[in-house]
């Protein structure tokens, strides 16, 4: 009697097809197994990397190939688990083709399932695979685990680093990437919006989209912590090198914080700081901004209809310039004025100090909380959602008390630097407003009116509406000094208020 069969091969893994189970390797034994015990081979079966986990579109084909050839009674396979590591579904698989009249013929072996006996032992050797596997990947999970409570990271390796040696003994290093990276994060500091840090970085060869870059940005592998399931979600530290520190990671989610996570066009150009700033003093109207391409040359203008406000913007941005210089601290007064700002800013310290103890405490007890929770996660007293869900509160609450921190820290320290900082910056408000990117023009712009500023074009120059308290003083005392001597000083009215 002729016994037809199928051979059927698989590899689940890229690893088992180059370590000695290839489709090749499997093939040839079936092969050779067929002719020495009078098997003639009708079909090939199987496939690269057919999960072992689901019954798979290839092992579907086959089951379909033999209902349809009614003659084939045979499926030769090279060991049993070559159907499925899963021992249920591979016992299924094989009880279904029995139910047909096929028995399945394990070459390595010469077992097969034409009785009793030789069913139970192929499902034995499911089981015992099923159980090799189970404890393979267990060991697997541990080891990684193991690696990630150590500070060692395992998984994808984020952007920015390169990555020797393996398991615990892995070591990593910040790469050219990471240090354009590390520039991102300063950007986001000092108050750059994303589009124009996404700009700066593809200008300098790293080109990323705006998810990608939020996922940087929010990332804390980049502040030398590691985070993951593997963790139960605490933060702990890495042994990898941190791009930025971890405060001022925690800043950065600050300023994230009041964000949508939409990314809008930008609405001015830095050609135009003071579009929608200047208004027209006849009808209140914000001025807009153009450009005479055939010319090159910007404009601002009202649209009112017969309205004829129409002026450049180098023009404009000159005078705005020179009024911003009016705001500036006589040379002959910078020595008073600067202990007026040390005695406001050191008055400060006690406060701060005061506010540094109390944080500190704060912290202390967060601290102790979260040692109290992890020794009853240990005693088994709470269950792993809860002690989840208390971790994360609490290091968020830690994390929040860390910014507070370093911000009062970094009023307390250098105080001096910080003096000469503020004098510095009320003796050039024309030039640093010219000089600087769109961002910080504006915000001189709206430090100084908030409300915004008049454009008189009869007179030809600027009108003010309201002006912030403390620089209109600084007005006062320049103005003042302009109109008096050097030695009538002691008796102005302006620097009696500003001390008063």
């Amino acid at each position: 009697m002729t016994k037809n069969c199928f051979i059927w091969s698989r590899v689940s893994t890229k690893h088992q097809e180059e370590n000695g189970g290839s489709l090749d390797d499997q093939k040839c034994r079936c092969e050779r197994f067929a002719r020495e015990n009078g098997y003639t081979i009708k079909g090939y079966f199987g496939g690269k990397h057919e999960s072992a986990k689901t019954p798979g579109k290839l092992i579907k084909e086959m089951i379909k190939a033999v209902k349809k050839d009614k003659s084939v009674k045979y499926i030769i396979v090279n060991q049993a688990d070559r159907f499925s590591r899963n021992a249920g579904q591979a016992i299924n698989i094989i009880n279904d083709l029995n139910a047909q009249g096929v028995i399945i013929v394990e070459a390595l072996s010469g077992t097969d399932t034409s009785t009793p006996e030789g069913v139970m032992m192929m499902q034995v050797k499911l089981s015992l695979a099923q159980w090799d596997n189970t404890n393979r990947t267990n060991k697997f999970v541990s080891g990684r685990k193991h690696c990630m409570e150590s500070g060692v990271w395992v998984g994808k390796l984020p952007l920015g680093y390169n990555k020797e040696g393996k398991s615990i003994n892995a070591k990593f290093a910040i790469n050219a990437t990471g240090k354009l990276i590390q520039k991102a994060f300063k950007w986001k500091l000092q108050g750059v919006d994303n589009f124009r840090i996404m700009d700066r970085l593809s200008a300098m060869g790293l080109n990323v989209s705006k998810q990608k870059l939020h996922k940087i940005l929010t990332n804390p592998f980049y502040a030398g912590k590691i985070q993951s399931k593997f963790t139960d979600g605490e933060i702990i530290d890495g042994k990898h090198p941190a791009i930025i520190s971890w405060v001022e990671f925690l800043q950065v989610q600050e300023i994230l914080s009041g964000r949508t996570g939409v990314y809008k066009v930008k609405a001015e150009t830095p050609r135009f700081p003071l579009k929608r700033h200047i208004r027209c003093a006849e009808d209140g109207l914000p001025l807009t901004a153009y450009t005479v391409k055939r010319k090159n040359i910007d404009y601002y203008k009202c649209n009112r209809t017969g309205c004829k406000t129409n002026v450049s913007a180098k023009k404009l941005h000159r005078l705005y310039a020179e009024l911003l210089d009016t705001y500036t601290i006589p040379a002959v007064l910078l020595e008073w004025f600067s202990d007026v700002v040390s005695g406001i800013i050191f008055e400060e310290d006690s406060e701060h100090k005061e506010q540094l103890s109390l944080l500190k405490k704060q912290k202390s007890e967060l601290e102790n909380k979260l040692k109290k929770c992890k020794v009853s996660r240990g005693m088994g007293d709470i269950d792993e959602d809860i002690y989840t869900t208390t971790v994360e509160v609490i290091q968020e609450k830690l994390a929040k008390i860390e910014v507070e921190i370093a911000k009062v820290k970094r009023n307390l320290s250098n105080l001096t630097s910080t003096v000469d900082e503020v004098v510095a910056t009320c003796c050039k408000l024309g030039s640093l407003w010219s000089d600087s990117e769109l961002e910080l023009s504006q915000k001189i712009q709206n430090l100084l009116f908030p409300s915004g500023i008049l454009w008189d074009k009869e007179n030809e120059n600027y009108r003010t509406i309201d002006e912030n308290y403390a620089l209109s003083i600084m007005h006062d005392i320049s103005v003042s000094h302009e109109n008096k001597k050097e030695g009538e000083l002691e008796n102005s009215p302006s620097k009696v208020n500003l001390c008063g």
